[in-house]
Parts: structure tokens; sequence; C-alpha cells
């Protein structure tokens, strides 16, 4: 029916999606989300950032400690540096261009969402993974990376039918997709959609007012999945407890020294495009 309704209907679903930016709206962006959750004596944060659309961006959080990078740092139970350069309304060619140059290099873990509004857009299948791949491969070498999943745009109230269903449908494309370039990078994979999907179907009030982002509940249960996903808190305690110095010194190569032990920094990875940048991805 969606696939039908994409070649058959564009103009009606030009109308839907003009329908949908009347709804309600979502709570102002909440200022200042970079933050240093949990910094307190001399511990060293781990530093983390996160790429992507409105989801990452925080938009429909209340303040910005309802946003999910802030929700991940707290359950993670130690110092976590969080850094966000989403942008809302940014596809993933956009988060490419220019959020990706932004990646201090020294970053331990980057967060990736971003895909809804590939979906929404009808970005063709094959840009995406293109464009997805490059971003892959140019995050840090020295980062572990964590993608986010597609989550269920089926389940937002603000959509109406046939809208709803193609965005569904799109959605469920682009998850697919964006798992198994997670799978072939090494990277760690979160299923938003199926860990939180069928609760945002059920309960409306995960949804910020404008019915489309998540509120701070529904933000809490995407920090639940992506936690579950990492092995909770105890596989996070060491991870970052040294300075790019003492961790060469104990085996643990910065990017130059990855470099020149087999591992190739970002500029060595191969070129965009490329399936599978070289190094190991996948969070502790």
């Amino acid at each position: 029916m969606a696939a039908g309704l994409l070649l058959a209907g564009p103009a009606l679903l030009a109308a839907e999606v003009a329908l949908a930016t009347r709804g309600g709206t979502a709570p102002p962006l909440p200022p200042d989300i970079d933050a240093c959750v949990g910094c307190v004596g001399g511990e060293l944060p781990l530093r983390t950032v996160w790429l992507g659309d409105s989801t990452a961006a925080g938009v429909g959080a209340a303040s910005a400690d309802g946003v999910v990078g802030r929700q991940v740092a707290r359950r993670l139970g130690r110092a976590v540096e969080v850094r966000v350069l989403a942008s809302s309304g940014d596809r993933v060619a956009d988060v490419v261009a220019e959020q990706l140059p932004r990646v201090p290099a020294d970053a331990q873990v980057v967060f990736l969402s971003v895909g809804a509004n590939d979906a929404t857009h009808l970005t063709g299948l094959d840009t995406f993974t293109s464009s997805y791949r490059e971003l892959l491969a140019g995050v840090p070498v020295s980062a572990c990376v964590v993608v986010l999943g597609v989550p269920d745009l089926g389940s937002a109230p603000r959509l109406a039918q046939p809208l709803r269903a193609v965005a569904g449908w799109r959605g469920r494309s682009i998850d697919r997709r964006v798992r198994q370039l997670a799978q072939d990078s090494g990277a760690t994979f979160v299923d938003i959609a199926g860990a939180t999907g069928p609760a945002f179907r059920r309960n409306r009030s995960l949804f910020s007012p404008d019915g489309y982002h998540p509120s701070d509940a529904g933000y809490g249960l995407w920090a639940g999945a992506v936690t579950s996903a990492l092995g909770g808190p105890a596989a996070w305690e060491a991870l970052g407890q040294s300075g790019p110095e003492e961790r060469g010194a104990s085996g643990q190569s910065g990017p130059a020294e990855r470099g020149a032990s087999g591992q190739s920094g970002p500029a060595e990875r191969g070129a965009p495009g490329d399936p599978t940048p070289a190094g190991g991805r996948e969070c502790p």
C-alpha cells in the first residue's frame, strides 16, 4: 500500500506534509545542552559527541536535562562530557557536510541519530547509503560509534493517513539499511523502533506537544534502549580514565599510534563509500 502511494499520490503526500506542519509545537529547543554530567572530583569525563537530526538535538524536551544525550550520560553512572552538534531537520548528507568536520579528534564515543528526515523527504536508498558510509568512515578512528536506528515514524499522531503509513514504511526501509551499515562497520546498533515503538503507539504522553518528537519521558525510553545496548554502567567505568598519553603508553593507542600499528588513521581508513572502515568501532 505505502509503495503504491509513493507512485500514485505525490500531490496528496505533499498536502499531508503541509497539514502536518500546522500541528502543535514542541517546546523551545533547550539552551546550553552541552554539559559535563556527573563531573565531580578529579574523575576524567568520558567525551561523547552527538550527531544527527532533531532527536539528537533535543527537540521536544522540556529542558536540557530531558535531552537524550544527557539522559544517556546520567545512566552511565560516571562523569560524561556531552557535546551536541546535531541540528533539527538535517539529513545524513547534511550531517556529513556540516557536523562531521566539527567532531573533536579526541572524542571517545560518537552517537549517530539520523535518517528520519531522509525517510520523510524520500532520499533515494543508494544516495542515503553512500552518505551514511561516508559518515561512518569520517568519525575519528579512536572513537567507538553508537548508531541509533530510525524511530517508528508510523507511531506519530501528528501525521495523518496516508502520510503516517508512508512514513512508517519508509522509516523501516531506512532503518534496515542503517542496521546493516552499522553491522558492516562494527559499530554498536541501537534498535530504537523495536525497543520503543510499541510504547509510543500505546502512550501519547511519550510525545511532546507537537505529536511528533519525543517528550522527556519519551527520550527516557530512548536512553534506556541506548544504555541497554551498551551493556550498562559497569562496561564504562574504566573507559576514559587515562589521558591520550597514558592510553598510548598502556597499549591503547591514540589516532597517530593506531596508524603506526597497522590500524589506519581517519585519512587512511578508505575512501568515502567503502563499506567497512578499518578498525573496530564497537563500544565496550
